[in-house]
């Protein structure tokens, strides 16, 4: 599963990485093909970072804090596993055997075969496959994008839940991670009059937002001579709730509704030096220079709904939300009010 977070983290670059440095001789037609093959596992991240913000509809008295661990599995729709090839969309990127309906990141194997031709001459390649085949077959969801979560949270004296996510930037093996999140949750209920008749119901409102910087060094490569070649990705997602919910001793259960976006950065950079003879072999005849810089956007309603177990400070919590890309989130947390 840890290889798994990594390849969809990285958008198949770690298991397709030859062809994928193929397309890069492709010229302008690379950026093209890449933001078709890698769209559904970035919105699927950028959905499932604006997930697990909050297990329960009531905040925090003063000074109350929590500390939670979850993981959500933001599942891909079917629809989003293939894509259709259009030749007029290319100007040098060409198909040149095999089905013209082509795997995502998030599809599967492909025999289909692609071909760079233009003034230098032509090479011929595989198209990129997909990563569906490394998801276990019987694990209980559909493939997702998985985003484990560590979270704290501190009540402030006027009735609003600070919360914050970090994780210092890591460095290992040519991989660089980094993530920082900071949200709000604040009591409606105060506001209310009607409510303080019905202490076990309770409505609050968040607003929340979340930034990850990725980075991947591709090894050195013989095929593929060049120098500093790497892969950079910048996240941001943000969400707005209103959440209600019903809150007893040893169980809560919560409803959100709101708004979830962001946006993605996803850049190849250094140079990439190839060859266009006929024989197909490289050489060093054509550099190109940071092949793409792409940009994705996601933006729409989402709907949670939930329940948590009190088990004194221990709780455990479950949800689901409704949206483009549906998400299961699960955890446990320790809470002092």
């Amino acid at each position: 599963m840890k290889k798994l977070l990594v390849i969809l983290l990285f958008t198949g670059v770690l298991s397709t990485q030859a062809q994928i440095e193929n397309l890069f001789s492709a010229r302008d037609d690379a950026q093209i093909y890449m933001e078709h093959y890698m769209t559904p596992v970035l919105h699927g991240l950028m959905y499932g970072l604006n997930n697990s913000w909050y297990t329960t509809s009531k905040t925090h008295n003063a000074y109350g804090f929590d500390l939670s661990l979850s993981v959500s599995a933001t599942m891909i729709p079917d629809e989003y596993r293939v894509f259709k090839f259009s030749a007029s969309d290319y100007q040098y990127l060409n198909l040149e055997s095999g089905s013209s309906d082509l795997p995502t990141v998030a599809g599967g194997e492909t025999n289909s075969m692609l071909s760079v031709n233009n003034e230098l001459g032509s090479i011929s390649f595989e198209a990129p496959q997909g990563i569906a085949g490394e998801w276990p077959e019987d694990f209980i969801l559909p493939l997702s994008v998985p985003t484990p979560m560590l979270q704290a949270g501190l009540g402030l004296p006027s009735k609003t839940d600070l919360k914050l996510r970090f994780v210092p930037k890591i460095a290992s093996e040519g991989v660089s991670f980094g993530l920082f999140g900071i949200g709000a949750q604040h009591d409606l209920t105060q506001y209310l009059a009607f409510m303080s008749e019905k202490p076990t119901l309770s409505i609050s409102a968040l607003a929340a937002y979340t930034n990850t910087q990725l980075k991947y060094a591709i090894p050195e490569n013989a095929d593929n001579a060049g120098n500093n070649q790497r892969i950079e990705m910048g996240v941001n997602a943000y969400t707005f709730q209103v959440i209600g919910g019903v809150n007893l001793k040893f169980i809560d259960a919560y409803l959100g509704l709101g708004y979830t976006g962001g946006n993605t950065s996803w850049s190849a950079l250094g140079t990439y030096n190839y060859d266009f003879n006929n024989d197909g072999n490289y050489d060093t005849n054509e550099t190109i220079v940071d092949p793409f810089d792409l940009k994705f956007n996601v933006s729409g309603f989402k709907a949670t709904t939930g329940l948590r177990f009190n088990l004194g400070p221990i709780k455990l919590f479950a949800d689901y939300t409704f949206q483009k890309y549906p998400a299961f989130t699960t955890g446990l947390a320790v809470s002092v009010n």
